[in-house]
C-alpha cells in the first residue's frame, strides 16, 4: 500500500496547519480520508513526492475521486 501524506491547510490555502501520514489502498481512498480529516478546510494530498490533490495538483481526478468531492 502506498503511503500518503495529508495536509491540512489554514485559511490562505499555502500554510500548512496539520499533517497526517496513513498508508492507504488507492489514491481516491486517500482523497476521501483527507476529506473527513480536513473537516471542511482547503487540503492537499501528496503520494510521495507527487501532489494528487490539491493546489499543487495538475492530474485531473478519476470520476470516482470527483464523485467523492460533490464535482
Amino acid at each position: 500500500m502506498p503511503e500518503y501524506e495529508i495536509r491540512v491547510l489554514k485559511d490562505d490555502r499555502y500554510s500548512v496547519a496539520k499533517t497526517h501520514e496513513r498508508m492507504l489502498k488507492d489514491d481516491e481512498t486517500a482523497i476521501s480520508v483527507a476529506m473527513g480529516l480536513a473537516c471542511g478546510s482547503p487540503f492537499e494530498v501528496w503520494r510521495e513526492l507527487e501532489c494528487i490533490y490539491g493546489l499543487a495538483s495538475a492530474r485531473p481526478l478519476s470520476d470516482r475521486a470527483l464523485s467523492l468531492i460533490g464535482r
